[in-house]
């Protein structure tokens, strides 16, 4: 039989030793993958134990397995055997490296236990079969048998299978939001949730216009709403202290310069009231900080799932946000910019809606943001000669093919703001596509006709942007509303002049 007794024990030793490391093999071990059911069964339990957040201990773990009523063969002892595999030796990189072993170890067998049963089929099947017949005959007893290197969870289902029943189950508890409600009621109107399990939404802008402002403001006020932590990712072009500036001068209004430089304390009795406010709100706010500056994508990964497990606990909602996407943690090597990039989004995307799951579904929310190339730039130009569509995504195609909503922010421009009489807010939020819409779907998708009556322009959504907290003030159609209005009363007022 194709098995080893000491590589099960090595990653039994390792994973006793090492508990951090468990994520890195958790997407291709199962307890299948061990031939000893003693060791199916210690395996079982670490797995338990870690992503319940449990700690790991050779104690409790024996208790456990003695509590619940399992018995080994051979008169195993189980706080023995347990304690022997603790004390083996091992390091950290054993771990990964002994589970790759038994990875191979177990398809070995599967291969083997296929070939087996293929075998005896072939002896027996209807002489009377086709070519095609016999071949389809062995392929389906191999797919049946072998055990694919990634997690079962990911093999193809039949989606008409289960579609009654989960239509009518949602139609016996049925919601009145698909996701979180963002912020912005006018947006949320139009576009949904952009934070629902397993969506990419991402925000395109040149630098120095807000993305990380707009991302941060947009995922802290739907976390403080609904009570969904946050893991925000930064590429290391900002600090620990800076964001923690920027949240309190949002949250107590009060402006970041008297908070950077301690000045607050001398600013008035009515500032330091304000600062020390936001003391008994954030105490029930969680968002987590870690700089990711020079880290590989696949060990921002790794991290993501250490985090969850170990602190979200399995099953439990978290925002992801990642600021922002660019290309200087990769090795270019023989790839293109742009190829790094796309895989980036890509494991980005599995890890949100197939690696982290809870019933089959996804758990995690995403929210990034992006450079515009420079084809974005709207310094000293006049509202007509700027790009705003697609083209102006910059490094990889993959981020608008991946991202579930993609839109443009910019600055809104001086005869913007002239024609507005600055009512309407200092930026504009402009979406180019979209995976799921809201409940005013004709809205969202239809152009707005200006108050000439002729010219067609894209909806998008008014923003104001003040001390680092972002408020909505409607869209481009309750622009014209209000155009319309006014233009109304206008014209009643000079009827009322003649006598009319």
């Amino acid at each position: 039989m194709i098995y080893s007794a000491e590589v099960e024990k090595q990653l039994l030793a390792g994973l006793l030793n090492h508990p951090d490391k468990y994520v890195e093999i958790s997407g291709f071990i199962n307890s299948k993958d061990f031939f000893f059911e003693p060791n199916q069964i210690i395996y079982s339990f670490l797995k338990s134990d870690y992503e319940d957040g449990n700690e790991i201990d050779e104690i409790i773990l024996s208790e456990r397995i003695k509590l619940s009523g399992i018995s080994f063969e051979d008169n195993i002892d189980v706080p023995d055997y347990v304690k022997a595999l603790k004390l083996k030796k091992s390091s950290k990189n054993s771990v990964k490296e002994s589970a790759k072993e038994l990875k191979k170890l177990s398809v070995r067998r599967d291969i083997s236990k296929s070939a087996g049963s293929i075998s005896k089929l072939m002896k027996n099947i209807d002489a009377s079969k086709s070519l095609s017949e016999i071949i389809n005959e062995a392929d389906k007893v191999y797919s049946a048998n072998i055990n694919l290197y990634e997690n079962g969870d990911h093999l193809p289902s039949d989606i008409f299978e289960e579609m009654e029943e989960a239509v009518e189950l949602r139609g016996n508890n049925p919601q009145t939001n698909f996701g979180p409600v963002g912020p912005h009621s006018r947006l949320h109107n139009l576009f949904g949730s952009l934070l629902r399990p397993g969506n990419i939404t991402t925000i395109v802008a040149r630098t120095g216009v807000g993305k990380t402002q707009f991302v941060m403001d947009f995922c802290t006020k739907v976390s403080r709403e609904d009570g969904i932590p946050i893991l925000h990712l930064d590429n290391g072009e900002m600090s620990k202290e800076e964001l923690m500036m920027r949240q309190c001068a949002s949250l107590s209004k009060v402006p970041m310069n008297l908070l950077e430089t301690g000045q607050w304390r001398n600013a008035g009795a009515e500032v330091v009231e304000k600062v020390r406010s936001v003391w008994p709100i954030v105490k029930n706010y969680k968002f987590y900080y870690q700089n990711v500056g020079g880290m590989p994508i696949d060990s921002i990964v790794q991290l993501v799932k250490q985090f969850y497990y170990g602190k979200i606990k399995r099953g439990n909602p978290m925002i992801l946000s990642y600021d922002y996407i660019k290309t200087t943690s990769e090795s270019l090597g023989n790839k293109t910019e742009w190829q790094v990039v796309g895989e980036m989004v890509d494991k980005l995307k599995k890890l949100i809606q197939r690696d982290i799951l809870h019933n089959n579904k996804p758990v995690i929310s995403l929210m990034t943001s992006v450079q515009s190339n420079r084809s974005g730039i709207t310094n000293n130009r006049n509202s007509d000669n700027i790009v705003e569509d697609e083209s102006i995504v910059s490094l990889s195609d993959r981020i608008t093919q991946f991202s579930s909503h993609l839109f443009s922010l910019r600055q809104k421009t001086m005869d913007e703001l002239a024609e507005e009489n600055n009512l309407f807010g200092t930026h504009r939020l402009t979406c180019f596509k979209y995976r799921h819409l809201g409940e005013d779907v004709h809205r969202a998708i239809n152009p707005v006709r200006m108050p000439n009556g002729t010219d067609l322009r894209r909806n998008f959504i008014n923003l104001n942007f003040e001390n680092f907290d972002i408020t909505e003030i409607g869209d481009l159609q309750d622009m014209v509303d209000a155009q319309v209005d006014v233009s109304l009363q206008e014209d009643n007022n000079f009827g009322n002049d003649l006598g009319i």
